[in-house]
Order: structure tokens, then sequence, then C-alpha cells
């Protein structure tokens, strides 16, 4: 097992939506997630809406996700009325989610991970962390999860999957993963 690099005792809590899960799955590397759970020590949050859309799929998400302390009256995705109605019912349970943890743990210490340019813009404009598929990858590679060739190589792949991304931020990422 790799060592630990860079997670320095910090304590990262990452409240996924689909979209991170599906470009994940796509890739073949679903484990990316446990991997950065258990060598980092991160929480990782699996909102049971985000959850129920994989079940609608027929697909079985084998995530060892950390349970989520907030009752139902808390959790109502309606409690913040910000979020707007036309990002997914996941999506917006993320976004609360992240919002309220971030107020009682600090923002650095939040992110939601999500490639949905409406739902990343309005966590930034919420005050919450966001970072995407590409971010995690770095993540990973970053703090030990991984290393810089299972990192290039997942890079590398993403043009083969429904993420759209720019040439430019695709070579951006190699260069700042190579130079880790």
């Amino acid at each position: 097992m790799r060592k630990l690099k860079s997670c320095r005792g910090r304590k990262y809590v990452f409240v996924f939506n689909a979209t991170a899960i599906i470009v994940l799955r796509e890739l073949g590397h679903i484990d990316l997630i446990d991997n950065i759970k258990y060598r980092c020590g991160a929480k990782i949050l699996i909102p049971s809406r985000v959850r129920n859309e994989f079940l609608r799929a027929g697909i079985e998400l084998e995530i060892h996700s950390d349970n989520i302390e907030f009752d139902d009256a808390v959790a109502n995705v309606a409690s913040i009325e910000d979020i707007p109605e036309s990002l997914g019912e996941g999506e917006r349970h993320a976004i609360m989610i992240a919002y309220l943890l971030a107020q009682r743990l600090g923002r650095d210490a939040v992110a939601v991970v999500t490639d949905d340019k409406r739902a990343r813009n309005k966590c930034r404009e919420l005050g919450i962390r966001v970072i995407g598929t590409l971010g995690l990858i770095e993540f990973a590679k970053k703090h030990g999860a991984i290393s810089k060739i299972e990192a290039l190589e997942l890079i590398n792949k993403i043009p083969g999957t429904s993420l759209y991304i720019t040439s430019r931020l695709l070579k951006d990422i190699k260069i700042k993963v190579e130079n880790q």
C-alpha cells in the first residue's frame, strides 16, 4: 500500500454528484473514490438522492461512503432557496449538504464533486468549494492515492468519456500532475 503523502492531518469531505461518478465508471476506475477515502482519510458522501439516480438506472454503486448525519427536516433540498429547481434533485441535494457541512466544518474542508457547469457555478455563488473529475484525479495524485503514471493514464482517457473538456484544460491538468 502506498504511503500517504500530504494530507498533513487535514480532513477532507467530498460530496459527490452523479456526473463525476459516471465519468469514473466510464474510465473503469470507480475505485478511485475508495482509494481517496482509505489512503487519505477523506470522508466520502454520496447523498441518497444521487444514489437513487443510479438505482433507477439499475446500477448499484459499490462505493464505501460515509453516513450523513442530518435529520430529514434539515436535509430538505428546498431548505436553501438559492438552489434553483432547474438543477437536478441529486445536484441540489449535494450542494445543500455541502453548504450545511461547510458552515459546520469550514469552507476549506468541504467540496462538491461535480462536472455539471450549472452546479459548479451555483457552488461558487454560495461560497462552496467545487472540483470536477480532473480535480479529483489531481487530488488523488497529490495526496498519494494514485501514482503520477496512473493519474496521467486516467487523464489521457478522459476524451473517450462523456465529460466535455477543452483540450487546453486537459493540457493544463497534465502539466500540473507531471510537475507534482
